[in-house]
């Protein structure tokens, strides 16, 4: 049985390893657990999903809501979402998929669903060819020889791991918006009419209540992204200044007298793909000339969830159909 490793543990990787046939898979992933940017942020009582927000009812990827059902994964919850706060866009139930136990819990019942070895906490920092055999590097551990090698990372760092192999002289680079992510909780309720919903502010693009996705903490806490244009100006803004900006922005737009009882932020640096790689030359991953090495993400097909899920699903298609025709 051919031997393959996926580095990497988010939607695309695990997406892909669910499509492919029976293989001898195993993972390696540099964080404690598997989701990359599917994450939940706990501290105490608190939860904030911080990463994807949610996945659409109406998302378009076959299969998909059935398979995450069959495993207990999600839950599909109303709410009142607003599509431009400052322009008093009309308030409109929408339905929304999301986490069983927030949104971490959708990768990592998928991990668990797959049973295949994981090596977390294994950030590969490097590919060796060894009498055309290929092994995995992190610090000073060596892993192989495997057959096939699949990178589910943000472009520059599968770049920057598989340049030695592929030439990519011809392939577009990839281009990324960073957001800032900020997560509240107040002691009382701000009296929002919504419970989430985009451009609060001209600093703020969109927010989202995480006690009627939760449903398990008295304080008032919401999960706030800043405009990635915003992000780009104040990049290296310090933590706690940003924190206090947006609680005083949020304040002042309810005019409200809630205190933050919890406050943290986060930026994330590949956050939205700006143009995927599909966009920019009808390729849905990059591979190596002896179609070995795979490069894909959710940067090949698009910023969401279901895009993540695509890039997998599309390259087990292409990766099983290459090796009947060997």
């Amino acid at each position: 049985m051919k031997k393959i490793a996926v580095i990497g543990t988010g939607l695309s990787a695990l997406s892909l390893a669910y499509h492919l046939p029976a293989l001898d898979i195993t993972f390696f992933e540099k964080s404690w657990r598997p989701g990359g940017r599917v994450s939940t942020r706990k501290h105490q009582q608190y939860a904030f999903d911080h990463g994807a927000h949610y996945l659409k009812l109406d998302h378009g990827v076959i299969g998909l809501n059935e398979f995450l059902k069959k495993i207990d994964a999600i839950k599909i919850l109303k709410g009142q979402f607003c599509s431009n706060i400052s322009q008093n866009s009309p308030i409109e139930d929408k339905e929304v998929i999301v986490g069983k136990d927030g949104n971490e819990s959708i990768p990592i019942r998928i991990h668990k669903s797959l049973h295949y070895p994981t090596y977390f906490s294994k950030q590969i920092t490097n590919i060796e060819n060894v009498n055309n055999e290929y092994f995995l590097v992190a610090n000073e551990e060596k892993f192989g020889p495997y057959d096939y090698i699949f990178c589910s990372m943000p472009f520059e760092q599968s770049k920057k791991l598989l340049d030695q192999f592929i030439d990519y002289s011809e392939i577009p680079d990839i281009e990324f918006d960073a957001i800032w992510t900020v997560m509240i909780a107040f002691n009382k309720r701000l009296g929002a009419p919504f419970q989430f919903g985009y451009h609060l502010t001209p600093e703020i693009s969109f927010l989202m209540n995480q006690n009627f996705k939760h449903e398990f903490f008295n304080e008032e806490c919401w999960v706030v992204n800043m405009r990635a244009d915003w992000t780009k100006e104040y990049y290296n803004i310090e933590n706690y200044v940003l924190e206090d900006y947006v609680v005083n922005q949020m304040k002042n737009f309810f005019q409200s007298e809630a205190d933050a009882v919890f406050k943290k932020s986060h930026r994330w640096r590949y956050s939205y793909t700006k143009k995927s790689l599909r966009d920019q030359n009808s390729k849905g991953f990059i591979e190596s000339i002896d179609k070995r090495l795979y490069a894909f993400g959710d940067w090949c097909e698009g910023p969401s969830m279901q895009d993540a899920w695509l890039s997998g699903k599309k390259l087990a298609k292409h990766f099983s159909e290459l090796r009947l025709k060997g």
